[in-house]
C-alpha cells in the first residue's frame, strides 16, 4: 500500500475535473442509485408536507457590545474600574494604552468543556464577537454558568489571563449598552429549520460509538483474517511492487509506478474471476466473521466485501472508522465519506447517506494540516441534490440558520462551502432574492441577518461570471442599508474579493 509521504506527494498535482472520477451521468452517483434516491425523497418531501410546525424556535443570546482589551500594565486598576462599571470611553481615557473597538455584534452559548485533570466535565459560557471585513474575532469564555445570569443593560463581561510563555497578562472586555437578548424564530424560517431536519434525521449519526481513527498518521497492522484476504488477491492479481527494494534510477521509479497503475485499472476485472475460487471465498468468510475486523479495514478489504460478500456489511465496516486527512492534498476522508454514501444508497441507508453528502459538500472533515491551495479542487456536488427534487435552497438556508434550542444532533452547515455551493445552483434568482429579503428582515434576529449576508457574499465570490459580481454586491449593500444602525458601515461592502 502507498505510504504517507508518497500519497501527499502524488496528491500535489493538480485535481482533475471531476474529483472522484468520471461517471456515466456526469453525477458522482450512478443512474440506478440516483432512482433509489430519488424514490427516498419523494416520500420525505410528502412527510413534510403534512407535518405541522409544532416547534417553537428561539435565536442564540446576541445583542451590541463594546469590546476593550488591556495588556501588562495597570491591570488590577483596570479590572477594578470594569468591576464597578466605568463606561467603554471612560476606560479608554483612563487607560490610553487599551484597545477598543465599538459597534460589535456579540453572541453567547453555552459549551461543556473538560476539565484539565479529568474527565469530569465543565459548563462554560462563550462570549464571541461576530467579525465584519477588517473588524477583529474576540472571544471570552466564563467558567460555571453565567449564561444562566442574565446579561443586563450597562453590564461588563470581564476575562483575565495571568502572563504566560506565550503571552503577555491581560484583562479583557465585552461592555453590553443594552444587554443579550433572544428572539422567537419567525414561522417562515423555522419551517426551513424543520425542512432540514425532516430530510436529515437527527437521531441519526454517520460513525458509530466509538468509531476507530484511521488514515496515513493512524496505520496498524491489519488483522491476520483480512490480510489473508488481501495478501490472496494481491498474489493471484499479480500486484506489483508498490515500494524500491533498494536504491533506484528515477526512470526505475516511473516505470514501477506505471506498472502499478496498470495493474490497479485491471485489478478488479481480475478480481471478479479470482472471487469464484473456492479458496477466496472461504477466505473473505472467516475474515468477516472474525470480530477482530470491525473497526481495523481498509478501502480494499471493504471493497471486496461490498462487491462480493455484502454491502450493507461493508457500509457497517467503513461506519466504525473514521478516516483522518494526513496533508492537505490528503483526500481519503472525501473518498471514504462518499464510499459510505454510495453504499447507503444502495442499502437504502437514508439517513447515513444524505449526512455523507452534506459533508462532502461542506468539506466537515478532520485532516492534520489544510492549506487553502488544496481547497479549490473539492467541489460541492449540488447538482446530486437537485437532481433528488429536494428543495435546495430551503435545505441549505435551514441548516445556514443559527438557533439556541436547535436539535441535539441538528446538522449546522458552513457558510462558505455552502455559499460556493449556492454559485452552482439552477435557482440563482429565487435564492437571491431570499438571501437579500433574509438580511433586510427586521423581523428576523440581528445574527442570522448577518449569517445570511455572509452566505451571500459567499455565492457572490464563487459566482462564475466574474463581472456579475459587483453588480450582486450593490444588492447587497443595498440590503445591508436595512441593518440595525450599529451594523450598517461595518457591514457595507467597499470591494469584493479577487481571486
Amino acid at each position: 500500500m502507498l505510504s504517507s509521504a508518497t500519497v501527499c506527494q502524488a496528491q500535489t498535482e493538480p485535481v482533475p475535473v471531476g474529483e472522484f472520477g468520471a461517471t456515466s451521468n456526469g453525477l458522482i452517483y450512478p443512474p440506478q442509485t440516483m432512482g433509489k434516491l430519488r424514490h427516498i425523497v419523494d416520500s420525505l418531501n410528502l412527510k413534510y408536507k403534512v407535518c405541522e410546525l409544532r416547534r417553537a424556535y428561539r435565536s442564540q443570546r446576541q445583542g451590541p457590545a463594546h469590546y476593550v482589551r488591556l495588556e501588562t500594565a495597570d491591570l488590577a486598576a483596570a479590572r477594578q474600574a470594569l468591576a464597578q462599571g466605568i463606561t467603554p470611553e471612560a476606560f479608554k481615557r483612563r487607560f490610553p494604552k487599551a484597545e477598543w473597538e465599538k459597534d460589535l455584534l456579540v453572541i453567547s452559548r453555552e459549551e461543556q468543556s473538560r476539565s484539565q485533570y479529568g474527565t469530569r466535565e465543565q459548563s462554560a459560557t462563550v462570549f464571541e464577537s461576530i467579525p465584519l471585513h477588517e473588524q477583529g474575532e474576540h472571544e471570552l469564555q466564563l467558567p460555571g454558568n453565567p449564561a444562566a445570569q442574565a446579561v443586563g443593560p450597562g453590564r461588563w463581561v470581564v476575562s483575565s489571563s495571568p502572563q504566560t510563555s506565550y503571552s503577555p497578562a491581560y484583562v479583557e472586555g465585552f461592555f453590553f449598552p443594552v444587554g443579550l437578548s433572544q428572539a422567537p424564530l419567525p414561522a417562515r424560517y423555522a419551517t426551513l429549520v424543520q425542512y432540514a431536519d425532516c430530510l436529515i434525521d437527527t437521531t441519526a449519526q454517520i460513525y458509530r460509538e466509538p468509531a476507530k481513527r484511521t488514515g496515513m498518521r493512524y496505520q496498524t497492522a491489519l488483522p491476520k483474517a483480512e490480510q489473508a484476504v488481501l495478501d490472496y488477491a494481491h498474489q493471484q492479481t499479480q500486484q506489483p511492487a508498490t515500494e524500491a527494494t533498494g536504491k533506484e534510477t528515477e526512470a526505475q521509479e516511473e516505470a514501477r509506478w506505471k506498472a502499478y497503475e496498470a495493474w490497479e485499472a485491471g485489478r478488479l476485472a481480475k478480481m471478479d474471476q479470482v472471487a469464484k475460487q473456492p479458496e477466496f471465498q472461504q477466505l473473505l468468510s472467516q475474515a468477516v466473521a472474525d470480530p477482530a475486523t470491525l473497526g481495523a479495514t481498509d478501502d480494499e478489504f471493504e471493497e471486496y466485501v461490498a462487491r462480493y460478500y455484502s454491502a450493507r456489511k461493508a457500509l457497517e465496516y467503513k461506519r466504525n472508522r473514521r478516516v483522518i486527512g494526513g496533508c492537505s492534498m490528503d483526500n481519503s476522508p472525501r473518498v471514504h465519506a462518499l464510499n459510505i454514501a454510495k453504499l447507503s444508497a444502495e442499502t437504502v441507508n437514508w439517513e447515513t447517506f444524505l449526512r455523507a453528502h452534506l459533508d462532502i459538500m461542506n468539506d466537515r472533515f478532520e485532516r492534520v494540516s489544510d492549506g487553502s491551495y488544496a481547497q479549490a479542487g473539492r467541489q460541492t456536488y449540488l447538482r446530486e441534490l437537485e437532481e433528488l427534487d429536494i428543495n435546495v435552497p430551503d435545505l441549505l438556508l435551514g441548516i445556514s440558520l443559527r438557533i439556541d434550542n436547535a436539535s441535539r444532533n441538528h446538522y449546522v452547515g458552513s457558510l462558505s462551502r455552502l455559499g460556493r455551493a449556492l454559485a452552482e445552483t439552477q435557482q440563482p434568482r429565487e435564492l437571491e432574492q431570499r438571501l437579500l429579503a433574509m438580511v433586510a428582515d427586521k423581523e428576523l434576529d440581528d445574527f442570522n441577518r448577518v449569517l445570511a449576508y455572509y452566505l451571500f457574499l459567499n455565492y457572490a465570490y464563487n459566482l462564475p461570471d466574474k463581472a456579475v459580481r459587483p453588480q450582486k454586491v450593490a444588492q447587497l449593500n443595498a440590503a445591508v442599508q436595512q441593518l440595525p444602525s450599529y451594523l450598517v458601515a461595518r457591514a457595507t461592502v467597499r470591494k469584493i474579493a479577487e481571486e
